[in-house]
């Protein structure tokens, strides 16, 4: 999993770095707005890495597995995780997002703490 980690976090940096950050105004992207972006990315990335280890070390997540077959297992766990990805991210500052793109030990800290906070709320709606 870190080696997929490892591979799809340059590749995303490198992604985002030819998205244009112009802003409706036409005016000149900020350095910050494209850190912003980068750290985004990032943060995404190994939030949903993250979300898949934490899911599966949750007791009742296991009870609740048991009986499913890899596929059903395997989908709802997308569904969890992709909601996670798309949450977390709410729970990080803008100084956050600006830290996670240049330091590592920063981003799996702040990864970290985005996905304990919103991890059971997203199992909860899968569930339901």
């Amino acid at each position: 999993m870190k080696k997929i980690i490892a591979v799809l976090v340059p590749l995303a940096l490198a992604l985002t770095a030819c998205v244009s950050t112009n802003t409706t105004t036409g005016t000149a992207p900020t350095t910050q707005s494209a850190t912003q972006q980068l750290g985004m990315t990032a943060i995404k990335i190994a939030i949903n890495a993250k979300c898949t280890t934490e899911l599966n070390a949750i007791p009742a997540w296991q009870n609740a597995t048991k009986l499913m077959t890899a596929t059903q297992k395997q989908n709802i766990q997308t569904e969890i995780c992709g909601c996670v990805s798309e949450k977390a991210p709410q729970n990080v500052t803008a100084v956050d997002l600006a830290t996670a793109a240049i330091d590592p030990a920063a981003r799996n800290t702040i990864v970290s703490n985005a996905v304990t906070k919103t991890i059971n709320a997203c199992v909860a709606e899968a569930m339901n």
